[in-house]
């Protein structure tokens, strides 16, 4: 239990600049929890505190960490659902929507027909393949950007393209590049069938069915709140296997800077990570991940049980 008071000293005394008047307006902007109420006794006031003092402070230290990297409230909400702490389900899908339209946006511009957006990806990858030309493993795959270039496209535009159908040109010098790249031996890759042009073709075409931005958005407005529940709980447990593997590798503790690069981490791989989540779900996968999670937990936990003190600092002795 943890009052608001206690835990401003809490996060001053571990160097975060906290006043109660901040704490005061996270709670009012729905990124802190409501506090509890209950009666001292008659004529005593009330007491007012959060149940779970050790969740609050790391939810507290989250939202002092995202504000000092970008700065703005508004995003605030997305980060810590990403960083596995419960915030409101249509606030979320509201900035989850609104953050893939703004990549878009970032990407494209103002395009919206097929044809200008084809236009706006097509300027953008020259200077993008020329970019990743420098990079040790195209010049190891013997790739000129000239190569790269073709290929970007049809990736970028069966991502970033709003219509459902995109037009996908795979010619066999496109599956060249992309064998190229994922198999850089030269001798293996001239006598390998990996990656056919039909193959290449289903992959993009896949893209844009599954994981292009109108894809995606379609299905986060479409899922159900339990949908979303589910989807958060999974990532919940697959954050916390991390910090169990984490805290194993360096002898039972995860340190102030380890944890601040995981939440770094979650909030920018953890929307397409949910989204995986969510869409393997929507195809009936959701049990099956149930079952590989509670498996790596369980082999975890055996590895924690030979390390009495580790176990302990994770809260994960048997009950």
């Amino acid at each position: 239990m943890v009052s608001q008071t206690e835990l401003v000293a809490e996060l001053q005394e571990r160097g975060y600049h906290v006043t109660e008047r901040q704490v005061r307006d996270w709670r009012a902007k729905g990124l802190l929890p409501p506090l509890n109420a209950r009666s001292r006794g008659r004529g005593l006031g009330v007491l007012r505190y959060w149940e779970d003092k050790e969740r609050i402070i790391s939810q507290a230290i989250a939202v002092s960490d995202f504000l000092d990297r970008n700065g703005r409230t508004k995003w605030v909400p997305l980060g810590l659902w990403f960083a596995g702490f419960e915030v409101n389900l249509e606030t979320v899908r509201t900035l989850w929507l609104e953050s893939l339209a703004r990549t878009r946006k970032e990407w494209l511009g103002t395009a919206l027909s097929k044809e200008d957006c084809e236009d706006a990806i097509g300027g953008l990858c020259p200077n993008l393949a020329k970019g990743l030309s420098d990079q040790e493993w195209a010049r190891k795959a013997g790739l000129p950007w000239t190569s790269l270039e073709p290929l970007l496209f049809e990736v970028l535009n069966a991502f970033f393209n709003p219509y459902p159908d995109p037009e996908v040109a795979i010619d066999e010098h496109l599956a060249d590049t992309v064998r190229a790249w994922m198999l850089q031996n030269r001798a293996v890759r001239d006598h390998s069938e990996f990656v056919s042009g039909s193959e290449l073709e289903e992959w993009l075409n896949f893209i844009c069915r599954n994981f292009s931005v109108s894809a995606m958005r379609k299905i986060i407005a479409t899922a159900t709140g339990d949908d979303l529940t589910m989807t958060h709980h999974r990532w919940r447990l697959m954050l916390d296997l991390v910090r169990m593997l984490s805290a194993n590798a360096s002898g039972g503790t995860v340190s102030d800077d380890l944890r601040q690069f995981g939440r770094w981490a979650a909030f920018q791989f953890g929307g397409l990570c949910m989204f995986g989540l969510l869409l393997l779900n929507r195809n009936g996968k959701g049990k099956l991940i149930d079952f590989h999670l509670e498996e790596a937990r369980a082999t975890i936990r055996g590895q924690f049980a030979q390390n009495p003190a580790s176990e302990i600092m994770l809260g994960m002795k048997s009950e």
